[in-house]
Parts: C-alpha cells; structure tokens; sequence
C-alpha cells in the first residue's frame, strides 16, 4: 500500500506546515500588539510562503487520494479525506488517517481563530489612525448646493511658494 505511506506522508507534513503557521500568526499577533511593522512584514512573508507549501500538499493530497478512490472505482470530483477514510479496508491505516485528520482540523481552527483576532486587531487599528487623523485636520462646511458645490478639504500642508 505505496499509496497510503505516500499519503500520510503528505499528511504530516501538512500537520508539519500548518503547526509552522500557527506559530506565525501567533508571533504576528504579538507584533500586531507591540505595532512593530517592520517585523510584521517579515513575518507576513513568511506567512505567504507557509500558506504556498500548504497549498501545494493540499493538491498533492487531493490527487493521492483521488487515485487511492479511483482505484477502488469511486469516481468523485471532490475527494475529501472523510471519503478515503470510509473505504480504506486497512484499520492500521484508517487510524492513522482519524488521528491525522483531528490534528489538521484542529490546527485550522486555532489558525482560523487567531486569524479572526488578528482582523480585530487590525480593524481596532485603523479606527484608531482615522480618529486620529480626523482630530488633527479641521473640517470646513461644504459651501454651495448642487453638483458643482465644492468640497473643501483641509491640507495639511498649506504652503505658498
């Protein structure tokens, strides 16, 4: 069974991958916190290259387990690992699969979560800039009605030469 080594060696290293991401947006977390965009660009790049390794596996994973179905005559456009866990007839295998699927469902998850607090974070952020922003340039009254009334915008940098 080549093809069922092969594919849970594809799944730990997914496991392998997707534990790398959790530390990077857990260490982005802190960044985002302690407002250090320099390091926050760096660890965004590191992010993207995870997210590219996990999404090569994944297609490597879909088309392990595309075969292993096929050669059982399953023919499904979609093969999930759900699927190749109903119709694998070795126990050894089908637990090792069970186990593996619970780690990566639960890694996505603390990924997804985080992520989610990340957003939040970043969302909090900018309404803090724009506030900001907003307290530091006075506003004037638009003068004028219709669609030719000109909007007057304060300019921060007001200068004749």
């Amino acid at each position: 069974m080549e093809s069922h080594e092969k594919l849970i060696q594809t799944l730990e290293a997914m496991i392998d991958a997707h534990t790398r991401l959790l530390e990077i947006v857990k260490e982005k977390r802190a960044v985002l916190v302690n407002g250090n965009t320099l390091h926050l660009q760096e660890i965004i790049q590191r992010e993207n290259t995870t997210v590219g390794e996990i999404q090569q596996l994944e297609l490597l994973r879909k088309q392990l387990v595309e075969k292993y179905l096929n050669q059982k005559g399953l023919i499904d456009p979609s093969p999930t690992l759900e699927e190749l866990m109903k119709n694998a007839e070795n126990p050894l295998a089908k637990s090792t699969l069970n186990k593996i699927a619970k780690q990566l469902r639960f890694l996505i998850q603390e990924i997804t979560n985080i992520n989610e607090s990340n957003q939040q974070l970043i969302q909090t952020s900018l309404s803090y800039v724009e506030y900001s922003l907003a307290m530091l340039v006075p506003k004037q009254p638009n003068i004028g009605y219709g669609p030719k009334s000109g909007r007057r915008y304060a300019n921060l940098l007001d200068a004749k030469v």
